[in-house]
């Protein structure tokens, strides 16, 4: 199988497992903030074919941008975000919220360097952005078998018709939290 995840955090999550025993062809996981380096590859310490990539998942081409995070939101920063209101919309004062410039590089820019043109899982989590991502991928150039995204903060209503139209059936609030949809090539 080969996995891409979008906001990995720490790890140790839903895709997790999902993943369970076995052994990806590749696994590339992409989460911005360094500090949770160690914990991800603690955590898929047994897989062979880890890629992690330091960057930020940029919608307009950006090569770099700002990217924020509360400290009281450490250690785990769950709710980082490239939007500062994303934070203040979880209960953090904005006067302290950190500003971090993070390296971007655009979804398609990420599978052609990694020369991935099908992915058998995609899984996002990026705090307020998952469905414009989405709406960025250049279906032509990659197959994508199923595609899991986070639900709570999506700012376009009409992602789940897009991936109708895609060709994916869906799968509302899945996972044990249900803040999880599924999109899955039909």
């Amino acid at each position: 199988m080969k996995i891409v995840q979008i906001g990995t955090n720490v790890a140790n999550d839903d895709l997790t497992t999902m993943i369970g025993d076995s052994q990806p062809e590749i696994l590339l996981l992409v989460e911005p903030l360094e500090v949770h380096n160690s914990k991800i590859l603690s955590c898929y310490e047994r897989i062979k074919n880890v890629h992690l990539e330091n960057v930020a998942i940029s919608i307009n081409n950006e090569k770099s941008m700002s990217f924020y995070y509360h400290p009281k939101d450490g250690p785990l920063f769950e709710v980082a975000s490239t939007n500062k209101y994303h934070l203040v919309k979880h209960g953090y004062n904005a006067d302290e919220i950190i500003k971090l410039d993070v390296k971007c590089i655009n979804i398609n820019d990420l599978f052609k360097k990694h020369n991935l043109k099908e992915i058998d899982v995609l899984f996002i989590d990026a705090e307020g952005i998952d469905d414009l991502i989405i709406k960025s991928i250049n279906f032509d150039q990659v197959s994508i078998k199923q595609i899991y995204f986070e639900n709570l903060h999506l700012t376009q209503t009409d992602i789940f018709y897009y991936l109708n139209e895609k060709g994916y059936g869906i799968i509302p609030h899945c996972f044990s939290n249900g803040w999880t949809s599924a999109a899955i090539k039909e």
